[in-house]
């Protein structure tokens, strides 16, 4: 039986061996760090002969945002000397493509895909998921043509290849992301804004209403909010870098 402790989520994984022993080298470090911390929330995760890593990597990530206790917003998260950078997702916008270019321009790490907050107030979990790379996403990237995926697939990459891991800090950032032709650019824009754009792509907001508002609220009054238009992730990077490293 394996365990692993996920946005305080105590996940069990049961069913064929050897997908779960594959699954979880495959999910390198995220599934290292998961030990099991005996928390009171506890789940099942079923795994069925021939599930590859990239199914069992949604899965688990499924059922850690459905049962944790935290606010899950749906979000790539780094970190900065000035803090935590949220990158609310929308349709479009290849959020984990421009977060796995953050990494590789000095960022560290902390998820392509959620945001884990206290609804009490505190630090954003750190949710290091490999990170799912297609094609045209891997020559965007610059990453070895050699190991680019077939049309059609992806690949997981570890954050290690493609940088640090971050350390988690207050949210001091938060980029209200467009995809447009041109230069990469940002302005700064109204905190007012920050909520709806949160609350709009909240996983579990279901699980105390109140409590969520009030986490959206203090995210956003803690950060400053900007537009950020861009059509490639790297120029965009390369831009935040710039500003805040």
């Amino acid at each position: 039986m394996s365990q692993l402790s996920l946005l305080d989520v105590t996940i069990t994984l049961t069913g064929d061996r050897t997908a779960i022993a594959d699954g979880l080298v495959a999910l390198g470090s995220f599934a290292a760090d998961a030990r099991c911390t005996g928390s009171a929330t506890a789940v099942d995760c079923p795994v069925a002969a021939g599930t590859t890593p990239g199914q069992l990597l949604a899965e688990l990530t499924r059922l850690a945002v459905e049962h944790s206790p935290r606010l899950c917003l749906h979000a790539g998260v780094v970190s900065c000397p000035g803090g935590t950078v949220v990158i609310p997702g929308s349709s479009g916008l290849g959020k984990s493509t421009l977060t796995a270019a953050l990494v590789r321009a000095g960022f560290g790490y902390l998820s392509d895909e959620v945001l884990a907050v206290p609804r009490s107030g505190g630090l954003p979990a750190r949710f290091a998921r490999p990170i799912a790379v297609g094609p045209e996403s891997w020559t965007v990237l610059g990453l070895d043509p050699a190991q680019r995926p077939a049309d059609g697939d992806e690949r997981l990459i570890e954050p290690e290849h493609l940088g640090q891991l971050g350390v988690p800090a207050p949210v001091r950032h938060l980029l209200l992301a467009e995809r447009r032709p041109g230069g990469p650019e940002l302005v700064e824009h109204s905190r007012g804004a920050a909520v709806p754009a949160l609350l709009t792509r909240a996983f579990n907001h279901f699980r105390d209403p109140g409590g969520s508002f009030h986490a959206v609220v203090t995210l956003a009054r803690q950060a400053q909010v900007w537009t950020v238009r861009y059509q490639q992730a790297p120029e965009l990077a390369g831009l935040l870098a710039e500003r805040w490293l």
